[in-house]
């Protein structure tokens, strides 16, 4: 009798692994591949600046083209549709960086939503991809015209000109490492809580290449100290990181491209400074 019970639980335990085990294993869910789209309205020079970060592939197909679909001041608006480019070129800031971007002409002749003279209203664009014949499209993104753009300080930023890689370490389990703070003061004319962040980029000169696979390095406001972000003091427009170069880190010539931006996701203007690793 014990023995047909040993018999049986073993049966239910054969029967239950098979079970879970020829189950399909969850699906990969790949990130949505267009982030970071941003606008800003040149008002000195009449010119709309549009960009959008785009991975160079989705769903296994590479990236053939970028395009704005850009509705003015009337969500309901029929569509201009203009390519943005990452070739450093029609106001594209850095080739290659995966940041796509275009100055266009606020004119008829150039497009049909021109935005009027004097226009508080908001504006509408989205931002679309072709990645060999499937066509990806980011929802309707709204910014207000009127608001005043944040500004870093470009004589408030602090950092070193040069810096020296610390020598490699004796011990392979230890990695040798030197550390500093980085900080620039920003300020927004509608208040320091209209800033959504601080932050900058780091490019690589000699490789022509964005480190930190493009992504923005944050700079706090939140008075952590030294032992936490190396914001001396909350909230007072100083915005700091501690910045840590190790023995790993690829010498040469560095540009870290700063800027602000605020809560209706309008730009300060960027501040370059450069930086050697050596």
């Amino acid at each position: 009798m014990i023995k047909n019970r040993i018999i049986k639980i073993k049966l239910i335990l054969t029967t239950c692994f098979a079970i879970f085990s020829c189950e399909d294993p969850s699906p990969i869910v790949e990130p949505f591949p267009i982030t970071e789209i941003n606008f800003d309205y040149l008002q000195g020079s009449d010119k709309l600046f549009i960009s959008a970060r785009v991975n160079q592939s989705y769903m296994n197909a590479s990236l053939d083209s970028v395009e704005v679909l850009w509705s003015g001041i009337n969500a309901s608006n029929t569509n201009d549709t203009v390519r943005l480019f990452d070739d450093g070129t029609m106001g594209d800031i850095i080739s290659s960086d995966n940041i796509y971007s275009r100055k266009i002409l606020n004119s008829d002749s150039a497009i049909k939503n021109v935005i009027p003279k004097g226009a508080k209203d908001s504006v509408f664009l989205s931002v679309q991809s072709m990645f060999k014949g499937r066509l990806i499209q980011s929802e309707v993104e709204f910014f207000v015209l009127g608001n005043i753009h944040p500004k870093i300080d470009t004589s408030s930023i602090v950092m070193p000109q040069s810096v020296d890689r610390p020598s490699v370490s004796a011990d392979p389990n230890i990695v040798n490492t030197i550390k500093f703070t980085v900080s620039a003061n920003a300020s927004d004319a509608n208040g320091l809580d209209d800033i959504k962040r601080v932050f900058f980029r780091s490019y690589h000169v000699g490789l022509d290449s964005m480190m930190n696979n493009g992504n923005p390095i944050l700079l706090l406001d939140d008075g952590s100290g030294p032992s936490g972000s190396g914001d001396l003091q909350k909230s007072d427009g100083t915005f700091s990181r501690n910045i840590s170069i190790s023995e790993n880190a690829l010498v040469g010539t560095y540009h870290w491209i700063f800027e602000a931006q605020d809560q209706s996701n309008a730009y300060s203007d960027t501040v370059k400074r450069t930086i050697v690793v050596k």
